[in-house]
């Protein structure tokens, strides 16, 4: 660099505009743009950097890679600095990396115009305050309210946000954001390093990580590292603390910390794609023939699963009554199932299944599992919707999909003995989880979940173990078993679909109020 090039540096650095000049100078010389990032990387390490903290990785690091360059201008001012500012320690070993270019290049050469600063790059039913913001908008400084829904910010240096509505944030800069309410999680590049979270009661600084911040009503708040490391401590001062992947701090209004274990089941860290146009779908109206369960639909792979209604012990089974749309099933809790030879939607493939049910006010946790599922009772092999009815797991009555040892579970009470639309929607891939990959909707609302468990889903259709489809029936109970009370579903069910795709909202609201998709 000669000295024109590093003055210019120097102000860019310090906050100057000089942006357009600099511009110049790096189309001129491209291997000014990589000194620039280089230096940005360094420049943030050194800022971020705590005297108490303890890692001397910085020290062996930097030492490497400058002795590897001796005589080259930039390492010798990169010596300069270490020099003068008189560090020895740091948690974050330098990587002079081409990633630091790229987002160095796209925020010289792609900056938007009038100061924006984010992107909104993503959302799931998202519904916002006062403002009309949209997927692709950009976003400037300023304030701005998530009522509903998920959405996905991309920042200008490479930090993405995931926010979770509720959710009121403040955008101060590239470099840091304020979370006033509700809950995000951001991914920062190394090339942020020190991208900020402020709340109304804790500073979070990031060392180039994952992780998750949350801020109740009062203004209390929690951060939990997903990957990583950050740096977090009360908003009005005091010491940070480092704090690694699986590792977290709860600190209240009075600045009280406590140290806790992350917890990532709280957080949603990715939002959902679209679903096809035109999906494969089973329908089940639920309408009295004879003691055959009606399929219809397009048929998936070709073929339709018509349902028989069972009693155990010559019960007396499933009973047709007043529905939503015709008729409907109710189910006993004591010996009544519909039974079909359907296996089921497997693996990771997506699927979204819709139905009307109604729970009695009487609820009782014995006859809350089985509205209906399928696969195989082990560790993520099992398919299984429900009323929640473990308590330890989640609020009771609340809509809950299980998995076997991991459940996500709704915020909704069912048990009101009213007719609720019940749609649970499952995103698939080959890292599909259920903290990830599943939405709930009530009444065709998005549901807020009270828990995401984190389990890869692998519906097991293979197994000489595994279940088809199966209405009001726990998967869990065998015939030859007597020792399991919580056998039956109690309350009824009627127009079952399952879809082999993921539905968007708009489709499961035209379900809800036509009972058709088209």
């Amino acid at each position: 660099m000669n000295k024109k090039q590093e003055q210019l540096i120097s102000a860019y650095m310090a906050g100057e505009d000089v942006a357009d000049e600099l511009l110049q100078a790096c189309r001129e010389n491209p291997q000014l743009l990589k000194e620039l990032a280089d230096l940005a990387v360094i420049e943030r390490l050194l800022t971020f950097c705590d005297e108490n903290e303890s890692s001397d990785c910085f020290v062996a690091e930097v030492r490497e890679r400058l002795e590897s360059r001796q005589g080259d201008a930039f390492v010798e001012s990169v010596r300069g600095r270490l020099k003068k500012r008189q560090r020895n320690k740091v948690l974050l070993f330098v990587q002079l990396a081409a990633a630091a270019s790229i987002v160095i290049a796209a925020v010289l050469f792609f900056k938007p115009a009038g100061g924006d600063l984010a992107r909104l790059t993503s959302s799931r039913d998202a519904v916002w305050g006062s403002q009309a913001v949209e997927s692709g908008d950009w976003l400037g400084k300023g304030r701005y309210q998530l009522t509903y829904g998920y959405t996905e910010l991309a920042l200008n240096n490479g930090v993405r946000l995931i926010l979770e509505a509720p959710v009121d944030l403040e955008i101060d800069s590239l470099n840091q954001v304020r979370l006033v309410r509700g809950q995000l999680v951001a991914r920062v590049p190394r090339a942020a390093i020190g991208f900020t979270v402020l709340t109304p009661s804790s500073e979070v600084i990031d060392l180039g990580t994952e992780f998750g911040v949350s801020v109740d009503e009062a203004g209390a708040s929690e951060v939990h590292v997903l990957d990583g490391e950050v740096k977090a401590r009360p908003i009005q001062g005091g010491t940070f603390s480092n704090l690694l992947k699986n590792e977290g701090m709860s600190i209240d209004v009075n600045r009280q910390v406590t140290m806790i274990k992350s917890d990532p089941s709280r957080f949603r860290r990715a939002l959902p794609g679209r679903s096809v146009d035109n999906p494969d779908y089973l329908h089940w109206s639920c309408d009295a023939g004879s003691d055959r369960l009606e399929c219809h639909g397009t048929g998936i792979n070709g073929t339709f699963y018509p349902g028989r209604l069972m009693a155990l012990n010559n019960g007396e089974g499933p009973i047709f009554q007043n529905g939503q749309f015709g008729e409907a099933l109710y189910f006993n809790g004591e010996d009544a199932y519909v039974e079909t030879e359907f296996p089921g939607i497997g693996g990771s493939n997506p699927r979204t299944i819709v139905f009307w049910a109604k729970i009695p006010e009487d609820f009782s946790v014995h006859n809350g599992y089985g509205i209906l599922g399928w696969g195989v009772m082990k560790d993520g092999a099992a398919w299984q919707i429900s009323p929640n009815p473990t308590e330890c797991e989640g609020p009771l009555g609340r809509l809950r999909v299980g998995t076997v040892s991991a459940p996500i579970i709704g915020t909704t009470d069912l048990r009101d003995n009213r007719w609720h639309h019940i749609a649970v929607v499952m995103y698939g891939g080959d890292e599909a989880d259920l903290s990830t990959h599943v939405l709930l909707y009530v009444d065709g609302h998005l549901e807020m979940t009270s828990r995401k468990s984190i389990m890869k889903i692998q519906t097991a259709l293979g197994d000489e173990e595994s279940r088809p489809l199966m209405f009001g029936r726990n998967m869990a109970f065998k015939t030859d078993t007597t020792t399991i009370p919580d056998r039956f579903f109690k309350g009824w069910i009627d127009e079952v679909f399952i879809f082999n795709t993921a539905l968007e909202q708009e489709k499961i609201k035209r379900l809800m109020q036509t009972n058709r998709l088209d």
